[in-house]
């Protein structure tokens, strides 16, 4: 059953880790980056390039994934796990968020060393100009596979691509077409891809992002995060952090907005409802009924 908050906007979970399934029938968002780490030992990064790691992590990471290829293990289990939450959504709509995570957040597995390490990992590669880089190309590939796959069992069309980290409408343009290489091209089989609307811009030019997607889902918090130039993580800073601030509640009102004049749905993700009644009273007001809202 749904859940409910103030008993006005209905909530649905972002799946994490595959055990939540069983808690919930309703998913928001699937969260490849947080499923990932939840079910796979290892940084992605020591799947896709087994031949860069050393030869104990080598043995390690093919003892693991027994008579199965490491980057073949990933994908089928990858695929696996999207297929049990698209058969479990039946009809209703899968949206998978691809990987955006910051680099810093995955220093402590094995084979993190194949990723740079960053001066300011929250501005730096993430989302399309990591997918791009070519260092980092072949992680994003074996996601494609998995989703590929994944989508070609059947009863798993429901299921949709998002987009995170999308800073321009030249990287808009750069994901489709990497898509597109990898066999999932937008349109096709009916695969819808949206964007994850985080970043100012992405607001303030919804309307033009939105002529290269399906729809758009907006991260409140880290939308605010970004507006508000505030790091979560700083206890100094936290007293600042408001996603019901004016200029937050701004760039939301153009986004919903550039989605209804466009026709396309828009999707919103908050993790601080029950903290946060001026900004429930504010979507109900503009009509939302709807917010994914994901464990704390």
């Amino acid at each position: 059953m749904t859940n409910t908050t103030q008993s006005v906007i209905a909530t649905s979970i972002v799946l994490t880790q595959p055990s939540l399934l069983a808690q919930s029938d309703t998913i928001g968002l699937f969260s490849l980056d947080d499923v990932v780490k939840h079910q796979f030992p290892y940084h992605p990064y020591a799947y896709s390039h087994l031949a860069a790691l050393n030869p104990e992590e080598q043995a390690s990471i093919i003892k693991d994934c027994g008579d199965c290829p490491p980057a073949e293990h990933y994908v089928t289990e990858l695929s696996n796990l999207l297929i049990q939450a698209a058969k479990h959504l039946k009809d209703l709509p899968l949206r998978v968020a691809l990987s955006s995570v910051e680099s810093s957040s995955r220093v402590d597995r094995v084979g993190s060393e194949l990723e740079p390490l960053e001066t300011n990992p929250a501005m730096g590669l993430r989302g399309v100009s990591r997918y791009a880089n070519t260092a980092h190309r072949k992680s994003f590939i074996l996601d494609c596979e998995a989703i590929k796959r994944a989508r070609s069992e059947e009863g798993c069309q429901n299921i949709e691509l998002v987009i995170p980290f999308v800073r321009t409408f030249s990287e808009a343009a750069t994901i489709i077409d990497l898509l597109a290489e990898q066999g999932l091209c937008r349109g096709a089989q009916g695969l819808k891809v949206h964007i994850l609307a985080e970043l100012p811009a992405n607001a303030l030019l919804a309307e033009t992002f939105l002529q290269y997607f399906d729809g758009m889902v907006v991260d409140i918090d880290v939308l605010a995060q970004f507006t508000l130039a505030l790091d979560p993580d700083h206890q100094a800073l936290t007293y600042l952090y408001d996603e019901q601030n004016e200029a937050v509640l701004t760039l939301l009102r153009q986004v919903l907005k550039a989605s209804e004049k466009a026709g396309k749905p828009c999707e919103l993700i908050s993790r601080h409802l029950d903290d946060s009644p001026k900004l429930v009273r504010w979507l109900h007001e503009q009509g939302i009924e709807h917010v994914i809202k994901p464990s704390l």
